[in-house]
């Protein structure tokens, strides 16, 4: 029943966007010709993927699921680029209405139609090849707390939105590069689980992460999307991973510092429980201990620095993954991606690894953060 508001507005957005976009696509082209009739059956077959989605993860059929995703990433991305062009064409000729700059563009418009076709598929293979490209982000702090360990090397992954379009293949490459770091912990920010984990890639992957050892763990958090592809099944799947799971929780390693991990903010789509206050969650905390917060939502992080925490790590925000949508996370969030410090604390609120819906970032990266901590 909580689904249900979202999946109305969605479906409304959805399905007013390929309205608007084939009216404007259908104009353009010739009358009376072939052109229309094979514009709306190949519209009409690219516009059922996303439903058809829906099906196929009930089924099982990974080969075909991959295909169909494809197919519904780079809809989603034509739907997106399209719907800007087509209302910035739009709202020109309003301009024109009152500055009269524009020659008559109606014997042109099935020329523009095809630049239009045409910039979309080029967006989308630059995103797609961008997409797959992992940056290493390194950050040098200095956390004023005295502890027995003097140096802390942290890597950080968050979104890695394991599933049908970010493959064993894109694991693999995502570990090759931590392993290279050779980092002393492993913090997963959340939003690792997303849809269409069959048991052989499951299986695949097992090896890649209890193989690696780092010295202080392997720890993560959980995101939105473990809540909405079913919690129960995401902590069996990090636990079979040997990844030790922080919800609501402090973990104090070895006496020389601790990790907070926040349950995230969709907990009550898996449970009636509500996540804790931040002052409940460290009312035992040791802070005189270097701490480090893992809450993959980077909401109110004016809250976190009230409290006597070194540093917070997040993700969700994905800085938008495509261009215009980076500009409004940079709205929403105080800080989308990258860098900053509130009082005392530091934040790194990071991009992610994977990707949601199309498989493409335009705006921008794919990463890996390195998090290099000494304590003065």
């Amino acid at each position: 029943m909580k689904h249900i508001p979202f999946i109305l507005i969605f479906t409304t957005v959805y399905l007013s966007i390929n309205y608007y976009l084939f009216i404007k696509g259908y104009s353009a082209l010739p009358d009376k010709t072939s052109y229309r009739f094979v514009y709306t059956a190949v519209f009409l077959f690219l516009a059922i993927q996303f439903p058809l989605t829906r099906i196929l993860l009930l089924t099982h059929t990974p080969f075909l699921s991959k295909i169909v995703f494809t197919l519904v990433g780079i809809w989603l991305a034509l739907m997106l680029y399209g719907f800007l062009i087509a209302l910035g064409i739009d709202l020109i000729p309003l301009a024109d209405y009152f500055f009269h700059f524009l020659p008559d563009a109606m014997p042109h418009k099935f020329k523009l139609f095809l630049l239009f076709l045409s910039t979309v598929f080029c967006l989308f293979l630059v995103g797609n090849i961008n997409a797959k490209r992992i940056k290493i982000n390194t950050l040098d702090l200095t956390i004023a707390k005295k502890s027995n360990l003097q140096q802390l090397k942290i890597a950080l992954v968050s979104d890695i939105h394991f599933g049908v379009l970010v493959d064993v293949e894109a694991i693999r490459e995502m570990m090759e590069k931590i392993k290279q770091e050779n980092p002393d912990i492993l913090l997963i920010a959340g939003d690792f689980i997303d849809e269409g984990i069959t048991t052989e890639r499951l299986n695949e992957i097992i090896p890649l992460f209890q193989q690696f050892e780092p010295k202080y763990g392997k720890i993560a958090v959980l995101g939105n999307h473990e809540y909405i592809n079913d919690v129960k099944k995401s902590k069996q799947i990090y636990n079979q991973l040997g990844i030790t799971l922080l919800i609501d929780s402090v973990l104090t390693v070895q006496n020389t510092f601790s990790i907070a991990g926040r349950d995230d903010r969709f907990n009550s789509l898996g449970s009636k429980q509500q996540r804790k206050p931040l002052e409940d969650l460290l009312k035992d905390a040791d802070f005189g201990l270097p701490l480090v917060l893992l809450d993959h939502q980077p909401m109110q992080i004016e809250e976190t620095a009230r409290f006597p925490i070194d540093l917070q790590l997040s993700g969700h925000t994905h800085h938008g993954q495509l261009f215009p949508l980076n500009l409004f996370t940079s709205a929403i969030f105080t800080k989308s991606w990258g860098y900053t410090k509130i009082n005392d604390t530091h934040f790194y609120i990071s991009s992610g690894f994977g990707t949601w819906g199309p498989r493409m970032r335009l705006g921008s990266s794919a990463e890996v953060v390195v998090v290099n901590l000494e304590m003065k």
